[in-house]
């Protein structure tokens, strides 16, 4: 029987750690039945998106690949009729911006397929906004925390992300049935024994351990910076350059945080507000898919033990900071004058 499954992200979700995995462990996950076909350059299907998208990373890699129409037409011919499944990953799907995905053309082109699966990945809304704007704040620059959140809140989304999981299902419903559409809780998913690699292994009937394969390189896999620390030091450097390691590590000393302790970048009130906007959606959509995904759930939670919000930094806090600065600065002009005093008695 010909599958398709399609992953559609969304963003910071583990999309990167699983294309790269699936990306380093081609030949394994063929011999156990399971397609993921290059597209392109790079370790995603973001290729193929390319045919309704002008987003410059779907662009270039459907370019080397002879053009968008040309890798859904070699997909089609290849894979449709023949036995196993053919795994896609690209969190494109689920980008919302300018440009859009035309989810009827999707559906047509997906049609060839005799069994189709859609996986959506959620995570809860606090978590996913503080993590899409720390990679803003890595690639871009950072921005002003209160107006993006303010922002995040009238739009319901951020840059192109949709946070609005519930308004993603109905938008999708409307091209693919409930029975084509699967979701995953990015965090049961990540928590769960061998993680977000074991999760999708299980879905795609793969019968494969995810010991058993490659593990992506940590370099690879866009993992986000510890969220306050990291704010902090931004507010130091004023966004004109990267924080450094060493400012990350006083900035961490002097909020007396411990090994591990969870930090967000959001004030307690705006953590709490995420909860109360989304959650009835939230609620809304577990009820709608039980009788397609039986025991699926996606609950907020309780806010983490310890957590460290961005209204608990105190004008002490930012002297301890300001004194650890202080003394980096001394000890590095002590050290130039001991240095050149050595040179002049040379």
């Amino acid at each position: 029987m010909a599958r398709v499954v399609l992953h559609i992200g969304t963003y910071k979700t583990g999309t990167t750690y699983l294309q790269t995995l699936c990306h380093l462990n081609r030949a394994q996950l063929a011999q156990a039945g399971v397609i993921y076909p290059p597209c392109g350059d790079g370790y995603a299907q973001h290729g193929l998106a390319a045919l309704w998208l002008d987003v410059p990373d779907a662009v270039a890699s459907a370019q080397q690949a002879g053009g968008a129409q040309a890798l859904w037409q070699t997909l089609t011919d290849r894979y449709a009729r023949a036995p196993g499944t053919l795994f896609l990953s690209s969190e494109l799907f689920s980008h919302w911006g300018r440009s859009r995905i035309d989810l009827a053309d999707l559906a047509s082109r997906l049609s060839a397929f005799e069994d189709i699966c859609l996986v959506y990945s959620l995570r809860q809304q606090a978590d996913l906004a503080q993590s899409i704007w720390l990679q803003a704040a890595k690639f871009k620059s950072p921005r002003p925390i209160h107006r993006f959140v303010r922002k995040a809140f009238e739009r319901r989304q951020i840059e192109d992300v949709r946070l609005d999981h519930a308004s993603v299902h109905e938008t999708l419903l409307g091209h693919f049935s409930h029975s084509q559409i699967k979701l995953v809780d990015y965090h049961q998913a990540s928590r769960s024994p061998g993680g977000i690699g074991q999760t999708f292994l299980d879905l795609l009937d793969a019968g494969l351990d995810v010991s058993q394969l490659t593990p992506p390189p940590p370099e690879s896999v866009n993992t986000s910076p510890a969220p306050l620390t990291y704010w902090v030091a931004t507010q130091i450097t004023r966004g004109q350059q990267q924080p450094s390691e060493k400012l990350i590590r006083l900035v961490h000393q002097a909020l007396g945080l411990e090994q591990g302790q969870p930090t967000s970048l959001l004030a307690r009130y705006e953590y709490q507000k995420f909860q109360s906007r989304f959650g009835p959606g939230n609620a809304a959509l577990v009820a709608r898919v039980q009788n397609t995904q039986p025991g699926f759930s996606f609950a907020e939670g309780s806010v983490p033990k310890g957590m460290m919000f961005r209204d608990d930094v105190t004008q002490a806090h930012w002297a301890e900071i300001a004194a650890l600065l202080y003394n980096e600065r001394a000890q590095e002009v002590s050290f130039l004058e001991r240095l050149r005093k050595r040179w002049r008695l040379g």
